[in-house]
């Protein structure tokens, strides 16, 4: 991770400046005009709106609820959300609670929030497309997202989930570490901030290596409360893949550099439903930001057609149950 970010620590946050319009036309200035984008917000139940980017297919064949990392926002996926929808899925990416032009950016609003959050999306596309078939599709955290929220809400009737490098504290030692380092700096410094900089793009796209580094929308510090939020997520995401019962496919790169792909493993063994694996060789943790991203949205969209294909025949799923032990060992 040494080449890849500069940290620094704040006894005492920075001020920031109040997210503006501008940041947000930034973020939509490099849009394929092509594209068929729609952006705008909708309503969450408890009253807040989530800044949205929908991508819609001509003839959608399913939809797709598109879940960022953490420090990123919906513009994570403006380079793959037209590739979606050109292979006939909707795909409808939201600023996630504490991110992006969110009201709460900054602050950790807990999971029970954001999964509720995840459900009022997958609502919104329902009224908006009708009964199709509703797929997640998660990044880093929103991989967790997406896991937490089939696990706490069977009624959503999700078809199936897609996992891009899940975040996952698995092993005793890392859970002990990160929690105390985490307890801390939270006793001692509450009011501080860690600061992250992405200072490498070399293996993402152009235009993934721009967004990452210079879009004002991508946070790059964190506080104590919201760290030790995304940690608790990590480690308690581990035991809740055991109550997800949909397809899955677990997506990592063999260059991961932010996670411990033991962790991964150990969580995509819990899950309990079908579920398929692949390492990419040579990708970073941001795989669909990777400069060979085609090559995963390929992997993605093939799954994607089949579990379709099996909803619509009402087969069972011929992909195995279990996979041998290890930490990704099925090619495709």
């Amino acid at each position: 991770m040494a080449g890849v970010f500069r940290l620094a620590f704040h006894r005492i946050a920075p001020r920031r400046r109040r997210t503006g319009v501008e940041d947000w036309r930034w973020s939509l200035a490099a849009a394929d005009p092509s594209a068929g984008l729609v952006s705008g917000t909708f309503a969450l139940s408890d009253g807040a709106v989530a800044p949205y980017r929908l991508w819609q297919a001509e003839a959608p064949k399913a939809l797709l609820v598109l879940l960022h990392g953490a420090f990123d926002y919906s513009g994570a996926f403006d380079e793959i959300g037209p590739k979606l929808a050109g292979r006939g899925f909707s795909a409808l990416a939201f600023d996630q609670r504490g991110f992006g032009a969110t009201r709460s950016r900054r602050h950790w609003c807990g999971i029970k929030r954001m999964v509720h959050d995840v459900a009022d999306a997958v609502g919104f596309l329902r009224n908006r497309f009708g009964d199709l078939p509703v797929f997640i599709i998660g990044e880093s955290m929103g991989a967790d997202i997406a896991i937490q929220s089939v696990a706490a809400q069977s009624a959503l009737n999700i078809s199936g989930i897609v996992l891009a490098a899940p975040g996952a504290v698995s092993d005793a030692f890392r859970r002990l570490l990160w929690g105390a380092l985490i307890r801390v700096v939270s006793y001692f410094a509450p009011q501080s901030e860690i600061n992250i900089e992405r200072i490498s793009g070399g293996d993402f796209t152009p235009a993934g290596a721009i967004r990452l580094l210079g879009d004002p929308l991508v946070l790059r510090g964190v506080r104590p409360a919201m760290a030790a939020g995304l940690f608790d997520l990590a480690v308690s995401t581990v035991s809740a893949a055991a109550k997800v019962n949909v397809p899955t496919l677990t997506m990592v790169g063999s260059k991961e550099d932010f996670l411990y792909t033991k962790c991964i493993a150990r969580l995509h063994d819990a899950l309990a439903g079908p579920k398929t694996c692949k390492e990419f060789e040579g990708g970073p943790h941001l795989l669909f930001h990777w400069q060979r991203a085609d090559e995963v949205i390929d992997l993605t969209t093939d799954w994607l057609e089949r579990q379709v294909c099996i909803g619509q025949s009402k087969s069972v799923a011929t992909e195995p149950a279990a996979n041998p032990k290890g930490p990704f060992p099925v090619p495709m």
